[in-house]
């Protein structure tokens, strides 16, 4: 089951639509789906606005009349959205929405895995200041580098955090950071 937002200003559509996507192994939701389908009134402003944060969340697929393909790909440009025409067989929605939830699930854990590799860039990098401050104190780099790991392991604290005490002990008093 995939859950997908669904929005469609259509109150005659909906009903149907919601109904076509449950049999179809879709779970409609109002917020935070894999992939989000959204079937807009083109005559309101800022629609486009609606499904780029969409795209936010999850793929993103948009439906509107054939005339207005051209207006919705220019001002989706670029989002990664799916503009199909109102017309556009279930079965071919559906597929494009299948894709759109694995394309996010995988855009998600890459996002995920960005952000591990930069909290662990960081880490090396306070790692790395703490070991110049136990330079200055008088150690050689074999020294500081034993001397972190063994306060990390004595103390099961993560040499992050034995770097952060070195650094923050270094600081002069009244010294904040902002």
């Amino acid at each position: 089951m995939i859950r997908i937002a669904l929005y469609c200003e259509y109150s005659s559509v909906l009903p149907k639509l919601k109904e076509k996507l449950e049999k179809s192994g879709f779970i409609p939701v109002e917020n935070g789906g894999a992939a989000a389908l959204f079937v807009p009134r083109l005559t309101r402003r800022g629609w486009e606005r609606e499904v780029l944060a969409g795209t936010s969340r999850g793929g993103a697929v948009v439906i509107v009349s054939k005339d207005n393909i051209p207006e919705a790909e220019r001002l989706l440009k670029g989002s990664g959205a799916a503009v199909l025409p109102h017309d556009v067989p279930f079965a071919v929605l559906a597929g494009v929405l299948r894709a759109e939830a694995r394309a996010s699930e995988r855009l998600f854990a890459v996002c995920e895995e960005l952000d591990r590799l930069r909290e662990r860039l960081e880490s090396e990098k306070l790692v790395h200041r703490a070991k110049l401050v136990l330079l200055e104190r008088g150690m050689n780099e074999e020294e500081a580098h034993r001397f972190l790991e063994k306060q990390a392991m004595d103390r099961r604290l993560s040499r992050r955090a034995v770097a952060e005490e070195i650094l923050n002990a270094k600081k002069p008093q009244g010294h904040r950071d902002s």
